[in-house]
């Protein structure tokens, strides 16, 4: 397995990065009217740990591991994480303009995750994907607890 993967730089993955990384250049123009993301974190210092070991261990896998195999070719797969980036995207719309609700919160939380998974699930990496499912289930977790 092990065989199939080396380091380099993946322009799918730093692509993939800086798309979900965008929203977050919004704050240069204006804090929200409301902003309680801010306080999205756990109680419990180790859940936080956790969640920035996967955030940050899939930022470096997704960017900086490749698999020498081809990427996988599903057209299912690539409208689904195109989607569920842009319904990341208008739940940032909303929640600048004011308009969220703890639903939207936990969204803000499950559509980036399914972008990440899916993106590398795609590009098949295992690395990268291991960690985004690590960040996937504590981030969403944190923000189901806070907000819900």
């Amino acid at each position: 397995m092990m065989k199939n993967y080396r380091l380099g730089l993946s322009r799918v993955g730093v692509i993939a990065v800086v798309l979900v990384m965008l929203p977050n250049l919004m704050y240069l123009f204006g804090v929200p009217p409301n902003d309680v993301l801010g306080d999205n974190s756990a109680g419990v210092t180790v859940l936080n740990v956790l969640e920035n070991i996967g955030r940050f261990g899939l930022m470096i896998a997704l960017c900086g591991v490749i698999n020498k195999n081809t990427p996988i070719r599903n057209r299912v797969v690539t409208i689904m994480a195109i989607c569920s980036l842009l319904a990341y995207y208008v739940l940032w719309i909303a929640y600048f303009t004011g308009n969220f609700n703890g639903i939207s919160l936990v969204g803000m939380a499950v559509f980036p995750s399914v972008f990440f998974l899916l993106t590398a699930w795609r590009q098949r990496n295992i690395f990268a994907f291991a960690f985004a499912a690590l960040f996937a289930v504590v981030h969403i977790a944190i923000t189901s607890c806070n907000f819900l």
